[in-house]
């Protein structure tokens, strides 16, 4: 959340009345810490997107996507490579990697104070992608095209960087096809009672 400590986050939540009576009615008591912790937990475990075009296509269904969407996913799992950090059923590995977007947010590092880890942002899912600009860390990327764009650079200038990142000499085609694909990653959302 890109504040300066927890006591920001948490005075900050503790003075908007609604939030502080959902805290009380949820947790029996104020905003804390450990309290939004769990309260962005429940949260992000309550958010599942069944049924998206891809999801129909790995069960078997040839048709669930385009030809567009196909070429981008030879592309996402071949020579775009971004199944090296975006993998499995969500689409992410649970690793911090520094990507090179410029700023002063030290990333990883604030919490572990190794200098591998500065400027290291965890990999989020990009199941539903479309739906959520902007993009990076710091909302600095507005459409999906920008980010093909920002991977094909090779990332950002920032150091330091993973070595993960290289360039992809994408062409004007290839990069229509990843962002095809990544909308195939759009499923219906499920809402909870």
């Amino acid at each position: 959340m890109n504040l300066p400590d927890e006591a920001v986050l948490v005075t900050r939540l503790d003075s908007v009345p609604e939030y502080r009576a959902s805290f009380r009615e949820v947790f029996g008591g104020p905003p804390t810490k450990q309290r939004v912790a769990q309260a962005l937990d429940a949260y992000v475990r309550s958010l599942t997107t069944p049924n998206s075009p891809f999801d129909r296509y790995a069960a078997g269904d040839r048709n669930a996507l385009t030809d567009a969407q196909k070429r981008g996913l030879m592309l996402f799992v071949g020579k775009a490579d971004c199944t090296m950090c975006h993998c499995g059923p969500n689409f992410e590995d649970d690793q911090f990697h520094a990507l090179g977007v410029k700023g002063d947010d030290p990333g990883r590092f604030k919490v572990t104070g190794v200098e591998a880890d500065r400027y290291a942002f965890k990999t989020p899912t990009i199941r539903n992608v479309e739906l959520t600009a902007p993009y990076m860390h710091d909302g600095s990327l507005t459409t999906l095209r920008d980010v093909i764009d920002f991977y094909n650079a090779g990332g950002g200038e920032q150091q330091p960087k993973s070595l993960l990142l290289r360039k992809l000499h994408l062409t004007e085609r290839e990069k229509s096809d990843l962002v095809a694909f990544l909308e195939s990653l759009t499923g219906e959302i499920e809402k909870r009672q």
